[in-house]
């Protein structure tokens, strides 16, 4: 279905097309951008003339607006995208002009031979299952591939959308989208050189890793089927900003997190990322924190440095553990990394075969951290998403070296731990406080 041009720009800036993803290569590595696009921020104040001038000078048009942000995603002539970059970096009424990156899934083959979920019990799930199981007030958004809406194990905690009236074709909530009943979908639709971004109600999951996500943070549990989540009652909001091959650009994201900030998301997980850093992400971070939201995310799979959204500020970032506490191999780690949770052959729900399917990856892990974030705000509505966070950071299971260290954040969670340091004794504060 996607078929992009590969554009690889030397030290020369030479454009090569080939069939693929675009590309474009430095400091030796490679680093992926929507053709055709790029993502620019005016000055605050700038005025209208200005930014017309501006974008007549250089022959563009705007594609999408990101409210609240301020952030416009501008259509370029495919293959000069670094150049106007460029161009508009020096311009004293931009405040910021880049690259529209690739975010891609986090995943990593799975073994078949582990059992299934052993991981609620690693991280003292049923323990923290007696204080309590979760609620219906607090909402996961899941942004990632889509959601199979009728699955078994999900579709009684899909969340509803309190002003969309289904199926009559308007706008009810006057948000801008028409009949997005049950969440959003942000995409491009590319077609030779270009990719222009879209956007409709269209949820369905067509690479399962959406799905699979979304049953390990609160799988409907109790029912005499599948497989238990962690939060047994939160809602998850399905926000679907990557493809049918796990990939989306920064655009769709950050547009993402916007939309699920304001239709009422506690907790936005992101088991996605990509590797450059991008100011109109982190803008997007800034303002759901701002918010009160808690936003957590897996550091990829390549076993390098923690990607972004991870890697932002104001992100509680997860790396992956195994059945024995140890880090698999592929698990980014780095300065980045807040906790570790578990990410090998993890057994949740899946779109097709009989239902359910292991995957292993940080994609995994970041899921059960956003359960337990929501356990913890169903006894504890009052804290805010730091003291969340900071919960989360400081009851984990110690790993690796004493304290904190780069492989393991401060530690493996433990929902146990968690919730009691929340429910009975308030809020636990150490001397030390976690890198977040």
């Amino acid at each position: 279905m996607k078929k992009m041009v590969e554009i690889f720009l030397w030290v020369a800036l030479l454009v090569a097309l080939v069939s693929g993803k675009p590309t474009v290569t430095t400091r030796a590595e490679a680093v992926r951008f929507r053709p055709g696009g790029i993502l620019v921020k005016f000055e605050e104040g700038a005025p209208a003339a200005v930014v017309h001038a501006v974008l007549s000078r250089q022959e563009l048009s705007i594609e999408r607006e990101i409210h609240h942000l301020g952030i416009k995603s501008l259509a370029v002539p495919p293959g000069r995208e670094l150049a106007i970059v460029e161009a508009l970096r020096r311009d004293p009424s931009i405040k910021y002009a880049e690259l529209d990156y690739l975010a891609s899934v986090a995943i990593v083959p799975s073994d078949p031979h582990w059992g299934n979920q052993w991981a609620p019990a690693k991280i003292g799930a049923p323990a923290a299952w007696e204080i309590t199981t979760g609620s219906s007030e607090i909402i996961i958004a899941v942004l990632d591939t889509g959601v199979k809406l009728d699955h078994p194990d999900l579709a009684a905690k899909i969340w509803t959308n309190p002003g969309e009236i289904p199926a009559n074709g308007l706008d009810d909530d006057l948000n801008g989208k028409v009949d997005d009943v049950h969440g959003w979908h942000f995409y491009h639709r590319c077609s030779g050189s270009v990719c222009l971004p879209f956007e409709d109600n269209d949820l369905r999951d067509d690479s399962g890793h959406g799905t699979h996500v979304a049953g390990i943070a609160a799988a409907e549990t109790d029912n005499e089927l599948g497989i238990a989540g962690i939060s047994w009652g939160a809602q998850l909001m399905p926000v679907k900003v990557l493809d049918e091959y796990g990939d989306g650009w920064y655009s769709d994201v950050v547009a993402g997190i916007v939309y699920a900030t304001d239709n009422g998301a506690d907790i936005i997980n992101l088991s996605l990322g990509g590797k450059e850093s991008s100011r109109a992400l982190q803008d997007a971070v800034d303002y759901s924190h701002a918010e009160g939201v808690l936003l957590i995310a897996a550091t990829g799979n390549s076993g390098g440095a923690v990607l972004y959204p991870a890697a932002c500020d104001h992100v509680l970032a997860v790396g992956a553990t195994d059945v024995n506490d140890l880090r698999p191999g592929f698990s980014n780690h780095g300065p980045g990394i807040d906790v570790a949770a578990p990410g090998v052959s993890i057994y949740s729900t899946w779109p097709w075969l009989d239902g359910y399917w292991r995957k292993s990856g940080t994609s995994m892990a970041a899921p059960h951290v956003a359960g337990l974030a929501a356990l913890i705000w169903s006894v504890r509505p009052d804290l805010t998403n730091d003291e969340v966070a900071q919960a989360i950071s400081q009851t984990a299971i110690d790993l690796g070296t004493a304290g904190w260290d780069e492989f393991h954040g401060w530690g493996r969670i433990d929902a146990h731990r968690a919730l009691l340091s929340v429910f009975r004794f308030k809020l636990y504060v150490p001397c030390l406080s976690p890198l977040y």
